[in-house]
């Protein structure tokens, strides 16, 4: 973690040293076209001086790279219109998609059913072998949308404003069509890295992952079990205030500890109602749940966070740079826990999304039924946290139950090849980027392969604003047509970096 706070540090003060001032605004458009352009030829001439090849060999490379950022927000836009929502998932479906995009590419994939059309695909993109393999991981699997809250149909996969529009343009198909035109890429232009690259695009993410990595860590792990790296959602590039590109890799996630709480009582007609119902009796104990101040703790991946995050926010950078001690400041603890995302970040949350009640408004239900996500930080363990949460709110009507979401945080090494050649790419882009190694707040399906000894990280070197990361299980999901094709290229130049 040292190593890449440093590198974010000597990066941020060189990019300082020559900060603008106020301009005008086509100074300004000039400025970051310039930007775009300079980034184009420092991430080309990187890609090509990773693994020197035959000149034939580079031309071609680029020449592929081209070609992907031409194709890649049709291919995204189609990708989106098979529809995978899950539940019931469908993910055979654009299993097969992407199959028969590489077949046409002359790249053998295979798709493997855990469950009636719950497919998962795998293909291998063969290397020298001089090196262990990296996996490129992408879930299938949508959440729903409710299309009237959508400018566009959120299932059409729908090209406009210099966006794809659609439900999984973000989490995760932009992610997989990232990964699998990078592929592409590297097959068209004939190189041969040192690491087999390993392409996965698997079911049921958006519900814990069982019929998806699960199943195919339990069943097919002869296929990819020799892998040293994993990259997967849950990083992205984003723009600072003061326009640096930030680089989060995701390197811990919290742990998720899905229950639900149950209240019971006298069932009857609403017009005569108990004095204590099964509904008045979760209302009260999801207010206690909610009221409830969990202590703050700083793990050492969240203080190595905020200390690089430090040389972005003058303002508070000492206090960044000393978070533990500086939440004992109240004004200061007030301040970081108003962001929901920092708040996040320093404790385990609580909180009740779906609730089920009455089936009629003049029926007294015999039972109230909450259900609440709760995520943990590393180290603390669902079942001695929900002994805790049973000890505030549990009584003989109301009863606490897990749900089978449930499965401890996990995290990977600060200090390898990997995360070597993040840095790098990361220096390569104009006046450098801030490396922020972090914790995720959520889950996805990495901590299956941590759990097999393979190092798996959440990022994927795309753009995106804080506009459009708003969009992720919410209406109007978008990503920048323009990303995508930067996107691959990033991803071939840390590919070839990873495997010098």
């Amino acid at each position: 973690m040292k190593a890449l706070r440093r590198s974010g540090e000597r990066q941020t003060r060189g990019a300082a040293a020559g900060r603008p001032g106020a301009r005008s605004r086509r100074h300004v458009a000039l400025l970051l076209l310039s930007a775009v352009v300079l980034f184009r030829l420092v991430i080309g001439a990187r890609v090509i001086a990773a693994a020197p090849g035959s000149d034939s060999t580079e031309h071609a490379l680029a020449a592929a790279l081209d070609e992907a950022a031409k194709k890649a927000p049709e291919l995204l836009a189609r990708y989106i219109s098979v529809d995978t929502r899950n539940p019931p998932g469908n993910e055979t479906a654009g299993a097969r998609f992407l199959a028969d995009v590489l077949a046409g590419e002359g790249i053998e994939a295979q798709v493997f059913e855990s469950a009636p059309g719950r497919g998962n695909l795998y293909a291998r993109l063969r290397g020298t072998g001089k090196k262990r393999p990296v996996i490129l991981l992408s879930h299938i699997d949508v959440v729903p949308a409710d299309a009237k809250l959508w400018r566009h149909d959120p299932f059409a996969g729908v090209v406009a404003d210099e966006q794809v529009w659609g439900r999984g343009a973000l989490d995760c198909k932009g992610v997989g069509i990232t990964e699998l035109l990078a592929v592409v890429a590297i097959h068209r232009a004939g190189l041969r890295l040192d690491r087999d690259i390993i392409l996965l695009a698997t079911a049921d993410e958006e519900m814990g992952g069982r019929l998806g990595a699960g199943w195919l860590v339990e069943n097919k792990l002869d296929l990819f079990g020799d892998a040293e790296f994993l990259l997967n959602e849950g990083g992205f590039l984003r723009r600072a205030p003061d326009g640096r590109v930030l680089y989060e890799l995701s390197v811990a996630e919290k742990g998720p500890c899905w229950f639900r709480v149950v209240a019971t009582g006298p069932p009857g007609h609403a017009s005569r109602p108990a004095s204590e119902t099964a509904v008045t009796r979760l209302i009260a104990a999801l207010d206690h749940l909610v009221r409830w101040e969990r202590p703050l703790e700083v793990g050492p991946v969240v203080a190595g966070y905020f200390a690089a995050y430090a040389a972005l926010d003058e303002q508070h950078a000492r206090q960044l740079r000393q978070l533990e001690r500086s939440l004992k400041d109240l004004e200061f603890r007030r301040w970081f826990l108003s962001k929901p995302a920092n708040a996040a970040l320093v404790q385990d949350t609580v909180t009740p999304t779906v609730l089920v009640g009455s089936s009629k408004t003049n029926i007294v239900p015999a039972e109230a039924i909450a259900e609440v996500d709760s995520r943990l930080l590393p180290g603390h363990r669902c079942d001695a946290f929900l002994d805790e949460v049973r000890r505030r709110i549990g009584s003989e009507h109301v009863r606490v139950e897990p749900t089978n979401v449930v499965f401890p945080s996990s995290q990977s090494p600060l200090d390898n090849a990997l995360t070597a050649a993040v840095e790098r790419l990361a220096a390569a882009e104009p006046d450098g980027a801030v490396v922020l190694p972090g914790l995720l707040t959520g889950f996805t399906d990495s901590h299956y392969f941590r759990e097999k000894g393979i190092a798996a990280y959440g990022f994927i070197p795309l753009l995106v604003s804080a506009e459009q990361r708003e969009t992720m299980h919410a209406p109007n999901e978008r990503i920048g047509t323009a990303a995508l094709g930067e996107g691959v290229r990033r991803l071939v130049a840390l590919l070839r970096e990873v495997s010098e």
